[in-house]
């Protein structure tokens, strides 16, 4: 399934899927979906075409591992400290963000895991006033791997210092054996860093963060580089995130 994402061999969060659980906002295990029928007469059920046993691993194994990346921006978000000040931001899950196509029939089929990630990013932070996600539909190989790109954003009531966020974040995941960078979040201010896997299959997540809202991105199939996934943010960004 091309619009998948493999899990970190050490995900930011404290279980560690494997290509036959599923993890989720909690941390725990959830078991793969039954295996369907192909009942022939008289005998036993002939096992599948290698490829498609493949695919299927794939699919059990990471379709929640959104969740757990999303996590690590989410356990950054315990650290930040709740100021008063000003709203200055509202976030929108727009038809089209950074030049992609939202895609509702993928929200629909990760609509579980969303929803896990979404009350996870609310259960850390109290003065989280809503939170915000959608998938998009990467589909130019020119700018990275072509597949879905999961954003969850969070507007905080009040205000966090971006540099706390950040210092956070970077911490969170090399905990779990990630690398991290700090990028350019844009012309919209504030800062963004990204969490990449140094070695074996590239996994990447990237984040920004304001005075009152934080969000990220991240792939749902491997192969993305800290410096792709950082453009693809800010250009999201662009569309989702708007001054009041």
């Amino acid at each position: 399934m091309s619009d998948q994402f493999p899990p970190p061999a050490q995900p930011p969060h404290d279980g560690t899927p494997t290509s036959g659980a599923t993890p989720g906002g909690t941390g725990g295990t959830t078991p793969p979906p039954p295996t369907e029928g192909y009942g022939t007469p008289g005998g036993s059920p002939p096992p599948p075409p290698p490829e498609k046993k493949s695919k299927k691993k794939l699919v059990i194994g990471i379709i929640a591992a959104v969740v757990v990346l999303a996590l690590v921006a989410g356990a950054a978000v315990v650290a930040v400290v709740a100021l008063t000040g000003p709203d200055k931001h509202t976030l929108t899950i727009t038809k089209t963000a950074g030049g992609m196509d939202r895609d509702s029939a993928k929200e629909t089929e990760l609509k579980t895991q969303l929803d896990a990630a979404e009350q996870q990013f609310k259960t850390q932070a109290k003065r989280v006033s809503y939170v915000r996600s959608g998938v998009y539909d990467q589909d130019d190989s020119k700018r990275g791997p072509e597949g879905a790109l999961v954003f969850l954003g969070a507007k905080i009531d009040g205000q966090q210092n971006p540099a706390t966020f950040v210092s956070s974040f970077r911490k969170q995941a090399e905990t779990n054996g990630f690398k991290t960078e700090k990028v350019s979040p844009g012309d919209g201010g504030g800062q963004a860093v990204c969490a990449y896997q140094g070695t074996g299959q590239k996994i990447a997540i990237c984040a920004w963060a304001t005075n009152d809202t934080m969000g990220e991105l991240v792939p749902t199939v491997p192969g993305y580089d800290s410096k792709q996934l950082a453009a693809l943010l800010v250009d999201v960004r662009k569309d989702v995130e708007k001054k009041d």
